[in-house]
């Protein structure tokens, strides 16, 4: 019931958008989140409006992972954007964009089914991105079984 509920605010939730504000540091970051914007929007359509149906702020945190801040603003790692891999940006940007979207629905998800719910939406992007690392397709299903394992351990 929840997954249906999900895509059917999903769907409704897609037909508004503004253009995402990039903060600018001075050191390249801007350039290579718009990069990651641009390879979002050239492999799947679909991801591009969801990211600005959901985001309309991206900025850097010296924090370990990336995350969200308040209803609209996504928070990538310092260490991901020294390590500068556009596909790793991009693959980011959509599985924040859904913790974002999944904020706003309140659905009373556990960290472990909200984790779990964004690494296989972000594994769905990464299957679209035709020059992908097969580090981002590991890490992805990495954590997928991670999520998967707690969540079952869980039921018992």
């Amino acid at each position: 019931m929840k997954q249906l509920l999900l895509c059917l605010s999903l769907i409704l939730s897609i037909t508004s958008f503004s253009q995402i504000k990039v903060d600018d540091v001075g050191e390249g970051w801007k350039d290579s989140v718009n990069a990651a914007i641009l390879k979002i929007k050239d492999s799947d359509p679909f991801y591009h409006v969801f990211l600005n149906a959901n985001c309309n702020h991206i900025s850097y945190t010296m924090a370990a992972f990336s995350t969200t801040e308040g209803d609209s603003t996504i928070l990538i790692s310092t260490r991901q954007m020294k390590a500068g891999y556009v596909n790793d940006i991009a693959a980011t940007l959509v599985h924040e964009s859904l913790h974002l979207y999944l904020k706003r629905l309140k659905l009373n998800l556990s960290e472990d089914e909200e984790e779990l719910m964004c690494y296989r939406f972000e594994l769905m992007f990464l299957f679209r991105v035709i020059d992908v690392e097969a580090w981002l397709m590991t890490h992805a299903i990495t954590m997928i079984n991670h999520y998967s394992a707690k969540l079952k351990l869980g039921d018992k």
